[in-house]
């Protein structure tokens, strides 16, 4: 296993820690609350980050590099976060979970389309092993009756995996010509301040110091830490160590990661089918790895 793909299974680890913490701070907040205040609290956790490792030197970038890493940021933070948070309070962790094993497909279709990657047919056949063991531990019929029907939640969950998957894949080759915490501090920007243009087109409240002291309020600090902060630039860093197939790929195990924190902390019940897609899910990690080494 090589650093790329260390990274992006750390970074499925991470973030099923996050949504655990995500899920319960949205019985508090709405989702534009939380993905206000995430935002900004990244933003400033970044400044510091880049101004220890960095300095105060602004590594030199094209006009390009800057709006595509500020687009990844539009389209990775402000949308694909404003949908996925919505899609969490609308049809729960476990259907919202289903709807991101189309993660991987949107990357693999959009780096073949953007970057020219290509995927050996056996990892081809790892990724439909990976999808098919997350949709084996997701899949509940009677989850469906929590809306009728929940399409608005699975809407919103697909459009938040399809933005998230594109704001990645555009800043694939600046990854490897700017400083790393550079492209993190920037994209957070871009994230904030179209999040900012969102508050105030809607004339919504800018107001988040709130939601430090309000009840629920370490629930959303512990996941934008954990989901964002940490998660993100171990996330970026798995996609410039590896190919974004690779990653994208890696990164669907979060959901596996989800159904066992459930079971530890949330002591959610554990089935046989469960197991079954677990056992599944690795196989095809363990597929796509054996092929990439």
């Amino acid at each position: 296993m090589g650093l790329g793909e260390f990274l992006s299974l750390l970074c499925a680890l991470l973030w099923a820690f996050a949504v655990i913490f995500y899920k319960r701070a949205g019985d508090h907040f709405n989702a534009y609350e939380m993905n206000l205040f995430k935002s900004a609290f990244v933003l400033l956790l970044m400044i510091p980050t880049v101004l220890l490792t960095d300095g105060l030197t602004i590594p030199a970038m094209s006009h390009y590099q800057f709006w595509i890493i500020m687009l990844s940021g539009f389209f990775g933070i402000m949308l694909a976060d404003l949908f996925y948070l919505r899609a969490l309070q609308l049809i729960g962790a476990s259907l919202t979970g289903i709807t991101g094993s189309l993660y991987s497909p949107f990357v693999v279709a959009l780096s073949l389309l953007f970057l020219g990657e290509y995927l050996q047919f056996w990892q081809y056949v790892g990724m439909i092993l990976v999808l098919s063991g997350v949709v084996l531990v997701g899949y509940r019929r009677k989850a469906l009756a929590i809306e009728h029907p929940p399409i608005r939640g699975f809407v919103y969950a697909t459009l938040a995996v399809f933005f998230t998957a594109l704001g990645i894949v555009i800043i694939k080759p600046v990854s490897s010509e700017l400083p790393f915490f550079w492209i993190i501090l920037i994209r957070s920007f871009g994230g904030f301040i179209t999040m900012i243009m969102y508050g105030l087109i809607l004339k919504k409240s800018l107001s988040i110091m709130h939601v430090i002291r309000a009840k629920g309020g370490h629930w959303l600090i512990l996941g934008a830490f954990i989901g964002q902060y940490l998660s993100m630039m171990v996330w970026i860093a798995g996609y410039k160590y590896t190919s974004a197939s690779i990653a994208s790929i890696l990164n669907e195990t979060a959901s596996i990661f989800i159904l066992i924190l459930s079971w530890l902390m949330l002591g959610e019940y554990l089935t046989k089918r469960k197991i079954l897609g677990v056992i599944i899910t690795i196989s095809g990690v363990l597929l796509v790895l054996s092929i990439n080494t």
